[in-house]
């Protein structure tokens, strides 16, 4: 009974926050203010020479006025031909600038402390960020600068795994459909004053609100969320506003990973700092505990009712009301980012949701995954500060 009683209560708590977040959805939220800023975009790169190209020419491409932002690209020791790619267009546009990286000190990671020096030497009071292997569009600074009301110290951006009508593989495809998921779960909670995620490769901030929290210092020593952490820290450390940029002309396009090695690994990375939300915003932590609990719940009851035929009606019934609501959602998120292509993967999704994210979460809790060439641990603590 009290299992029944669990699941049952699970389910009612995760059906409730997807109806939350669809609510959040109702509201799509324009750029509307017109003061022109000083912007910098930053990415940090390493051994990219294969992409990078691509989303520099984009950025030399921009409506906004050349004299009004710069381009710094922080290259973490590459071992390919990335420096000289950042260099033929730095040659070309003198608002781009290339700083390379040296040893980077103890206590931060190496993205981290490539970002920290780009936004140290930024002279914009406005910081876009998006990664070497991303495109945007010939209005994404001149869009996303206009979400910044002087309240505004925060704007997430739309990022997909690939554009609509992209020649892509059934695991990219996959990527794309959960990506969009998770983003319209960021759109929906930010859009109720609740913002819980962000990607890096389209956000921005003032640079103002990563001063005052004294930039990724309190969380340099993790390998990845230089997204989802700043955004926390910023929500928790300044009062800063943050909103979620729904204008289709500040969506950015990303690289899927091509394989399911690299897609695990990958969410493995993303996964290691669900942890750390328990400091930053209980509320988060509560929301992705609450998510692993139930689907590592329904998945050794389905198991246990197939085996036993006790509790199999109940079962089925919450897994029933699963697939409605998260088809419901998805819906709604595929309508919010004119994305229902993706819909049809919908059914492939949700076969492999259930055990993909008990396997993830605990791995990205307590495994070790691969980044750039380099080994880490999700374990990783946090050093004594200098």
């Amino acid at each position: 009974m009290l299992v029944a009683l669990t699941i049952i209560f699970l389910t009612i708590i995760y059906v409730g926050t997807l109806l939350l977040f669809m609510a959040g959805m109702t509201v799509r939220r324009r750029g509307m203010h017109t003061q022109r800023h000083r912007i910098s975009i930053i990415i940090a790169a390493r051994n990219e020479e294969k992409n990078i190209g691509n989303i520099l020419t984009d950025l030399a491409n921009q409506s906004y006025d050349k004299g009004w932002y710069e381009v710094i690209i922080a290259n973490d020791h590459s071992s390919d031909k990335t420096v000289d790619v950042i260099e033929q267009h730095s040659a070309r546009h003198a608002n781009f600038k290339l700083v390379n990286m040296q040893m980077f000190p103890p206590r931060f990671t190496p993205k981290k402390w490539a970002l920290q020096k780009a936004v140290e030497m930024a002279s914009g009071d406005i910081i876009l960020a998006t990664d070497a292997d991303c495109r945007v569009g010939s209005r994404w600074i001149e869009t996303m600068a206009s979400y910044f009301s002087p309240a505004v110290g925060f704007v997430i951006g739309f990022s997909q795994f690939g554009a609509r009508g992209a020649s892509q593989n059934l695991i990219e495809r996959f990527q794309a459909f959960d990506f969009l998921t998770l983003m319209g779960a960021a759109a929906g909670s930010t859009n109720l004053g609740l913002p819980l995620a962000a990607s890096g490769q389209n956000l921005g901030y003032r640079k103002t609100a990563f001063q005052q929290i004294g930039g990724y210092q309190k969380v340099a020593h993790r390998v990845s969320g230089d997204d989802v952490l700043l955004l926390q820290l910023i929500r928790k450390y300044s009062k800063m506003k943050i909103i979620f940029a729904a204008d289709p002309a500040a969506f950015a396009v990303s690289e899927p990973q091509p394989t399911l090695k690299a897609l695990i690994n990958q969410r493995k990375r993303w996964a290691s700092n669900g942890i750390v939300q328990l400091k930053l915003n209980i509320i988060f932590f509560l929301y992705l505990l609450q998510v692993l609990l139930f689907n590592a719940m329904l998945l050794v009851a389905l198991v246990a009712a197939l085996c036993t035929g006790q509790h199999l009606d109940l079962v089925l019934g919450c897994v029933t009301v699963r697939v409605v609501s998260e088809f419901a959602f998805a819906l709604k998120s595929a309508l919010y980012f004119k994305r229902t292509d993706l819909l049809k993967y919908f059914p492939l999704w949700f076969i492999i949701q259930i055990p993909y994210i008990v396997g993830i979460g605990l791995a990205g809790t307590f495994g070790k995954f691969q980044w750039k060439e380099r080994e880490h641990s999700a374990q990783v603590k946090s050093p004594a500060a200098p």
